[in-house]
């Protein structure tokens, strides 16, 4: 073998050792990408826990009047499902979703909604003179990259507080309010149009039982970092507020290093019981 083909076979083979390193790391990222865990449902027992690491003192005693949701935490059946478009990833809702409510002060509470162990939001509530209103919300979402995972946690403010139930008020009557929003991973500030529709009293099947509730529509448009459409149904228990379903349609796109990236998520959930466990 001649000096340079000998050199040419020591180049090829160099060459070759040098794609490989390249293109390993590569492949141990998209296979980890691929096999990544989705994740589930979290279980009643872990936001029970959570519910007992705070404060229940302030619990209506049996016979009270009730001006608020009772403390603890409820079972829910849920299905649904949010997805990102970059990197194309998705998470499907836990088949069950437990839903805490603690109470803050006199007459006002937190419903936390577990979505699955890496999805979770809360609201903030208040209920004075027969008006029920929401002061702010919070979403925290993790995602599994399969090398790494990211978290968004958005906080969105409604000042003044939007007037969600009203006393005397007819089904035709709509409610609108603004909310502002923060994001720990986006910079800038969000805006949140909030319209919430009446759409009357109707009664659902929970634990063989006919609960009857206010329904309500809440559509958003927001702008600014996050941009896009929000859907979503809620029916409060007549008797104490008590949110005990929920349907969520949601199309949003939101500024990223990378691009704009689109969220969507399409669900559902509602409580199987309306004795919550503490």
């Amino acid at each position: 073998m001649s000096d340079s083909q000998h050199s040419l076979r020591w180049i090829a083979i160099a060459g070759s050792i040098v794609a490989a390193l390249v293109l390993l790391p590569i492949v141990v990222l998209v296979s980890l990408f691929v096999f990544r865990d989705n994740p589930g449902a979290k279980s009643l027992n872990d936001a029970l826990q959570a519910f007992r690491d705070g404060d229940t003192s302030a619990v209506e005693s049996i016979g009270a009047v009730v001006v608020r949701p009772p403390a603890g935490v409820y079972r829910a059946d849920a299905s649904g499902k949010a997805s990102i478009s970059f990197p194309p990833t998705s998470q499907s809702y836990g088949a069950s979703a437990p839903v805490t409510v603690t109470h803050q002060g006199e007459n006002c509470w937190t419903t936390t909604v577990d979505f699955n162990t890496a999805f979770q939001q809360r609201w903030d509530y208040c209920i004075e003179d027969g008006v029920l209103s929401e002061h702010r919300n919070h979403t925290s979402t993790g995602w599994d990259l399969g090398a790494t995972s990211i978290t968004n946690v958005t906080e969105f403010d409604c000042s003044p507080p939007g007037e969600i139930i009203k006393t005397g008020e007819r089904r035709e009557e709509v409610s609108t309010y603004t909310c502002t929003g923060t994001s720990d991973s986006i910079d800038g500030t969000t805006t949140s149009a909030v319209t919430f529709e009446s759409l009357g009293a109707t009664s659902l099947d929970i634990d063989s039982a006919l609960t009857p509730t206010f329904h309500y529509r809440e559509s958003d448009i927001l702008d600014g970092p996050q941009k896009g459409t929000t859907t979503i149904d809620y029916w409060y228990s007549v008797q104490d507020m008590l949110l005990v379903r929920m349907e969520r349609h949601i199309n949003l796109r939101t500024d990223s290093p990378v691009g704009e990236v689109t969220y969507k998520e399409d669900g559902e959930w509602q409580l199987s019981s309306l004795v919550p466990t503490r």
